[in-house]
């Protein structure tokens, strides 16, 4: 009888590229020799495999692994990929093995198995892991490694990766082990015995039962601030923030499961921390800070990986990651931003619908673009509805391009809800579409430009707010881009020295937290005037954007 406290086990991982081998290839394998009583992971080693000619990594599976075509050169043949894991359990004639879908693993291990060693038995005795998990944890909502791992108190990255995967079923293997022989299952055998036996039917619940008791946020105050989730081992998992941090934590565990944010993270979630702010705009803002200082891995959307900012020429058709004499038009997002614009430029002023310019006014990738004859047939049907503003726009290039934009910008803005087209191809687009699209994508540009214009303003300025339902008034001070000074005030005040006002000719210095920062605020500002709060933002000497005039400003941005 080989007991499982004291046997060497195999862990095995493999990332694919399909479902099956029938429809897909082993892509990394890694693998590890663990024990459990024993911490450390012995004779861990993962390796890219070389796939068949011919086939490819689909998208999807190269951004969830972060496989890169340069990676190829150093992959192993499948071929020597068995031999190298053949001869780690060589030893055993068929060696424990523990995979943590091992239904998925074991048919691509198979596969090798028949194509390699046609004669020979199959070397593993493997068992499932997330089996195992469901008998003795039947109550988690996930039994995915990355929740089940985060459960037991290990993190694990968002990224797939052979060799994490290998770490981190052994760490579950362990506790595993402990939580069995808690249940008087001590051998390989008496566990096979276990997994034999037919699973307890899982009963599904309508609302998911999470591990964190319901007092850890039933608990919390109904105030506005910054709240984080912690993994058992202190991991930071999320940050969020809230106008009442009682109401707004709550929702994640109590509401809807479809509704409800990443169950795989809450699942993970053992301890929660929180700091108050004295409103909900200050706490957007802290939670932005927290979330570039310290990145967790469930604030996917707030943690970009484009780092720098872009300066664009006035004729909006090039951009640099620096402003100088010629680019001067920003801080903006993307090098792209501003693209829709100079094609509405050129093309308003005569210039043939080139490929490049069709690509820029519909805003599609150049795999997309429309042909010359449909984009002419929907320029034409644009011209139709925006005679006006495109003579503008010929007049006066610059100028009536911008004015044109704002026109486009402004009939959009009342529109509730907009048709949802996620994918284009060639064979789709048609007259109306290209109309459609360059009006969309004009608009958005203009957003941007008049964004960065806002931004500009409030890198050094004097903001003066009051929340909606509240009747405390609130001063932040930005300077050089950040918060320098927030207090009490009331809703009257003026600053006795305004904000140094900001010249074309003295661009602020921008970097991307600095950008994303002013972008939250302006966000914040804008929700404070659409609820009925008031907002008044001083910003050079003798001037200052006025509650009336706000709507029509933070329109625009």
């Amino acid at each position: 009888m080989r007991a499982l406290a004291e046997l060497d086990v195999l862990i095995v991982d493999c990332q694919t590229t399909g479902a099956s081998p029938a429809f897909g290839s082993v892509l990394e394998l890694g693998w590890g020799v663990a024990r459990a009583d024993r911490e450390q992971l012995a004779d861990a080693e993962s390796h890219w495999i070389l796939l068949p000619e011919g086939q490819r990594v689909p998208r999807q599976v190269q951004k969830m692994t972060g496989y890169e075509p340069a990676f190829a050169a150093h992959a192993l043949l499948d071929s020597d990929a068995w031999a190298r894991l053949r001869e780690a359990v060589r030893r055993a004639p068929a060696a424990p093995t523990a995979i943590h879908y091992a239904r998925f693993e074991l048919a691509f291990l198979r596969d090798w198995a028949t194509r390699f060693e046609p004669h020979s038995p199959f070397p593993f005795d493997a068992v499932c892991v997330h089996a195992i998990a469901s008998r003795l944890y039947p109550d988690l909502p996930r039994q995915s490694l990355r929740a089940l791992a985060g459960y037991l108190g290990h993190g694990l990255d968002l990224e797939r990766r052979s060799l994490g995967h290998v770490e981190a079923t052994a760490f579950v293997w362990r506790s595993l082990c402990a939580e069995l022989a808690l249940r008087s299952v001590f051998t390989w055998e008496e566990l096979q015995r276990l997994l034999s036996e037919r699973a307890p039917a899982k009963v599904r619940a309508k609302k998911p039962r999470y591990p964190l008791a319901s007092e850890n946020y039933k608990q919390l105050p109904d105030a506005p601030g910054v709240y984080r989730f912690l993994r058992k081992n202190r991991d930071l998992l999320y940050v969020g923030k809230a106008a009442s941090l009682k109401k707004r934590v709550s929702s994640h565990f109590v509401g809807r499961a479809s509704k409800q944010l990443a169950p795989e993270m809450l699942t993970q979630v053992n301890a929660i921390e929180f700091s108050l702010t004295p409103s909900a705009l200050e706490a957007a803002l802290l939670e932005n800070d927290t979330i570039k200082a310290l990145r967790p891995p469930y604030n996917v959307q707030l943690t970009v990986q484009e780092q720098r900012v872009w300066y664009s020429t006035l004729d909006f058709a090039a951009a640099l990651s620096a402003p100088d004499a010629m680019h001067c038009v920003g801080p903006l997002p993307s090098q792209y931003s501003l693209r829709p614009l100079a094609a509405l430029m050129e093309l308003s002023a005569g210039a043939p619908s080139t490929p490049r310019l069709r690509a820029y006014a519909v805003g599609v990738s150049d795999l997309w673009t429309p042909d010359e004859a449909v984009f002419a047939a929907g320029w034409a049907e644009l011209s139709q509805r925006h005679s006006a503003a495109l003579a503008l726009a010929r007049e006066k290039p610059r100028h009536g391009t911008l004015q044109c934009a704002k026109r486009l910008l402004r009939s959009s803005l009342g529109k509730a809800t907009e048709e949802s087209e996620s994918s284009e191809s060639p064979e789709g687009w048609d007259p109306e579409r290209v109309a459609r699209h360059v009006e969309r994508a004009v608009a958005h540009s203009y957003r941007v430009y008049r964004r960065a214009r806002f931004l500009r303003l409030l890198h050094d300025c004097d903001v003066v707010y009051r929340e909606p339902n509240s009747e405390r008034a609130r001063l932040l001070r930005i300077r050089g881009g950040s918060l320098a000074e927030a207090a009490d005030v009331a809703l009257d005040w003026t600053p006795r020295e305004r904000a140094r006002p900001t010249h074309a000719s003295d661009m602020p210095a921008f970097d991307r937290a600095k950008y994303d920062g002013l972008r939250v605020l302006s966000s914040e500002l804008k929700r404070i005037v659409r609820d009925g709060g008031q907002v008044v933002v001083h910003f050079a000497p003798r001037s200052r954007i006025a509650q009336r005039w706000l709507p029509g400003v933070l329109g625009l941005v």
